[in-house]
């Protein structure tokens, strides 16, 4: 695959290679980032929430019990005592108990209740709703794991190129030092005038200036790139020779878009947004079906507690509701839903598109990168030799001031051209890998 980072990092091994590095600290990032923790937090909600929906097919058991005291309420026995107190005396046997003590509602009640649904299609919807939260969920933290894993790169590869050109004119330093002590000998042997001591030291302090401002950079680069990694601003970061960023491979655009269509996540939040949709038209639809429930309940009731089977109560029912008419909801509620899933599916089409031009623009920016790398080593070169002879010419008198310090600037501009150049070309190769999604990202 073209890329710069699809192989780990094998073992203990130092890693040598741009590609070997960068997936180690790539692999070290998608475990410590701190947004896509975040992002795993919501993966992980939304499977509970997969969890509660199947749950919803089960039966609800529950425990209720309730024990009151009264006042003021009515004593069934206030008007059965004294009709059994007249029966025993006409019968002359005390056949009738004549204490009945009993108040509406019972003292206590306590029953071991039980509903399972039978039949309700909005539960069959709100799982499809959860599923496509899920899956939402999931392609929403791989595609910010794919978007991570550039980044890192890219941090990685900024970083890198600032190191390259403090290098690069930390070296160029001594030159100018050493110009400014042949100035000052042409001068003392009569050959040149003090401006060019004066000259050399301007070109020198400007040196210092352009070399604090790429510090500067440096570390911003370094304290960027930790920060994706969740570590100290500090930690130091290893750097892989240069020439390994060249080593990629090369697909066929038409191989590299079909690759993005098939594994890029957008598309995956796209179908799952209309897997959403979908569920959203059941449970719309769903009103318009009857729902049918069993409900039981076993318990106890009375003034006092009594376990036995005079005071055991045991209830059975079977529950239907169908709604009937509520002024136009449920048809409003599906008009919604199906205009959801159209915005779902234009979404995916659009998406689409998007990818297409991502791939393309990245593709040709790979082609259009690739190609000034050889232009650059050639300029680079010819500044070099330009350079090494001027600079041979002005230690010996022959040449001015000016012809050596706008060698040294052509070829310290060349070498800083280089860096850019390879640098960029690296940096667009990682932009197409994340364009085609050609990384393997973990689960």
């Amino acid at each position: 695959m073209l890329g710069l980072g699809t192989t780990a990092v094998a073992g203990a091994q130092q890693p040598t290679t741009a590609r070997q590095l960068l997936d180690g600290y790539v692999a070290d990032a998608l475990t410590a980032n701190l947004a896509l923790a975040q992002q795993s937090a919501a993966l992980a909600r939304a499977t509970a929430g997969v969890r509660e929906a199947n749950g919803r097919f089960l039966p609800t058991v529950g425990l209720n019990a309730r024990y009151s005291e009264f006042s003021g309420v009515v004593n069934i026995g206030d008007f059965i005592n004294p009709a059994y107190a007249a029966l025993n005396q006409l019968i002359g046997e005390s056949r009738f108990p004549t204490n009945v003590n009993a108040t509406l509602p019972f003292r206590q009640e306590t029953k071991l209740e039980l509903i399972q649904p039978l039949f309700n299609d909005a539960l069959f919807g709100a799982r499809a709703a959860a599923r496509a939260q899920r899956d939402l969920a999931g392609a929403t933290r791989k595609g910010a794991m794919r978007q991570l894993a550039a980044d890192v790169q890219q941090a990685w590869l900024g970083y890198a190129s600032t190191v390259r050109a403090v290098e690069t004119l930390e070296s160029t330093l001594p030159v100018l030092d050493e110009n400014m002590r042949v100035s000052e000998r042409l001068i003392g042997a009569g050959q040149a005038t003090p401006d060019v001591l004066l000259r050399a030291r301007a070109e020198r302090s400007e040196l210092l200036q352009q070399i604090e401002e790429a510090r500067r950079q440096r570390d911003a680069a370094r304290r960027g790139f930790n920060l994706l990694r969740n570590r100290d601003e500090d930690v130091p970061i290893t750097l892989a020779d240069d020439s390994t960023l060249l080593r990629v491979d090369s697909l066929s655009r038409g191989a590299l878009l079909a690759h993005a269509l098939t594994h890029r996540e957008e598309l995956a939040q796209a179908g799952s947004g209309i897997s959403l949709a979908r569920a959203q038209q059941r449970i719309a639809s769903s009103a318009y079906l009857p729902n049918l429930a069993l409900a039981a309940s076993y318990g106890v009731q009375g003034d006092r507690y009594r376990f036995n089977s005079r005071n055991d109560v045991g209830l059975a029912s079977l529950v239907m509701s169908w709604n009937a008419f509520n002024g136009g909801q449920d048809a409003a509620r599906r008009e919604q839903a199906n205009a959801t899933r159209s915005e779902a599916e234009y979404r995916r089409r659009e998406a689409e598109r998007a990818i297409a031009l991502q791939v393309g623009n990245a593709y040709d920016a790979v082609q259009s990168a690739r190609s000034t790398l050889t232009t650059a080593s050639d300029r680079l070169a010819s500044a070099e030799r330009a350079f090494s002879f001027v600079q041979r010419r002005f230690a010996e008198g022959l040449a001015t001031p000016v012809e050596f310090l706008s060698a040294r600037t052509a070829f310290t501009s060349a070498a800083i051209n280089q860096i850019i150049t390879r640098f960029t070309f690296a940096t667009r190769v990682v932009e197409l890998e994340r364009a085609a999604a050609l990384r393997a990202l973990p689960n």
